[in-house]
């Protein structure tokens, strides 16, 4: 009743038995029959005249809504509550973050008038008129009760400035809210009295970061008023370490602006890198760059530089975690060969030499051969590089002793070639 009043222009006071309408315009005066001032009641006992009772059909009721659909098709609100300036969102959008060395702003933002429908209906299907309000968005669907609530959408005053719509629009939301109530409750009783379009601020713009000289930006939109009343919270930066996001952001040495749960700082260098930047130690834990990191090729697994040792027997840099005894992986499981295996063919094609040997025992690792070969009392070990064969170490030892002494110069053409 206060809205429809405040939309015909009466001004007024409300009290809690009676309304005062201290001022009604010349034009509405003849239309509800009353003089300059007008006192409208809640209650039959204190009403002097039937027509000054304020029922859903009194007379002065129909009046306004007649007078409002002749002038208006649809009537025109707002929420008595909302924000109407960028400022009074992008406060409280910014007090959500924290910037560890930097600040946040605004990267551009716009509150636009976005429109929700509220069809009004006097629903007698239960034998008592009851006076309905019915929210749905410009396609019909319904708004849920939650949002009416957040939105202010029971609070309503008149539209006090001009929002550009055009007669075809109106009479189209006249429409859908019509069929928006009949698919609701499709009863003969029920009737719609007014479609009034309630122009909402809708906020949409993005948000700047700033630390040093590293810049990023989010986007965020929603309804203004559900930012303010932190219904709804700005949207947090999120990156592949930190999928679901944080609004708390710091950058990493190289200038990249992140969750700062996504940032962690690498053993060796002691820069601040994103976390999925950092391989694992498979020997220590400790996290670091891959640029101080080597594959162990006994085990395939990723260690440290510093952290490699020697294996004894093939002098190749090996994880701890592979080595027993000082002896790598693949030194230690040594296997029976024969000329048909195609490893042991390459080699004698290399160092045909090695065929006068009875036995041969082989084992690889990534990028290694290691042959032991033997006889009755001797043995001769070689490594070779994979790829291309090349000698990497070369010793003799017998059958009575693990101990290997290094071969000399002459020795390698005399047991290889």
């Amino acid at each position: 009743m206060l809205w429809l009043l405040a939309a015909a222009g009466c001004e007024y006071t409300c009290g809690e038995e009676a309304i005062d309408v201290e001022f009604v315009p010349e034009s509405l005066r003849t239309k509800i029959g009353c003089d300059t001032t007008l006192r409208l009641t809640f209650s039959p006992i204190e009403a002097t005249d039937s027509k000054h009772l304020i029922t859903i059909d009194a007379p002065i009721v129909r009046s306004l809504v007649d007078d409002l659909n002749a002038t208006q098709t649809v009537g025109r609100a707002v929420p008595s509550h909302q924000p109407e300036s960028v400022r009074d969102v992008s406060q409280r959008l910014f007090d959500e973050y924290t910037v560890d060395g930097g600040s946040v702003h605004l990267g551009g933002c716009t509150l636009e008038d976005r429109p929700i429908l509220r069809v009004t209906y006097v629903d007698r299907s239960i034998g008592k008129a009851r006076l309905c309000h019915h929210f749905i968005n410009l396609t019909g669907e319904p708004i849920e009760e939650s949002l009416v609530e957040r939105l202010g959408l029971k609070q309503l005053v008149p539209l006090s400035r001009s929002i550009q719509v055009t007669d075809d629009q109106c009479v189209r939301w006249r429409h859908v809210g019509e069929t928006a109530v009949e698919g609701l409750q499709q009863s003969a009783e029920v009737e719609v009295v007014l479609t009034t379009v309630v122009w909402c601020k809708y906020a949409e713009g993005k948000l700047a970061f700033v630390i040093k000289d590293a810049t990023t930006s989010i986007a965020f939109s929603d309804w203004a008023q559900l930012f303010v009343d932190g219904s709804t919270k700005p949207p947090a930066l999120a990156c592949p370490s930190f999928p679901q996001g944080s609004c708390h952001l710091a950058a990493t040495d190289d200038g990249e602006i992140v969750p700062i749960e996504a940032i962690a700082t690498c053993s060796e260098s002691g820069k601040r890198v994103i976390a999925s930047d950092l391989e694992t130690c498979n020997a220590t834990g400790a996290k670091a760059l891959p640029e101080f990191f080597s594959s162990c090729p006994a085990s395939g697994v990723r260690v440290l530089r510093k952290v490699l040792v020697t294996c004894e027997t093939c002098q190749q840099s090996v994880s701890p975690t592979s080595c027993e005894l000082s002896q790598c992986s693949a030194c230690r499981s040594l296997a029976n060969v024969s000329k048909d295996d195609p490893r042991m063919a390459r080699l004698l094609g290399e160092y045909p030499r090695l065929d006068r040997w009875s036995r041969w025992k082989l084992s690889e690792t990534a990028t290694a051969y290691v042959l032991v070969a033997n006889s009755l009392v001797k043995r001769l070990l070689v490594v070779v590089d994979k790829n291309d064969l090349k000698l990497l170490r070369l010793a003799k030892g017998s059958q009575f002793t693990k101990k290997w002494t290094e071969a000399l110069e002459l020795d390698r053409s005399a047991d290889l070639r």
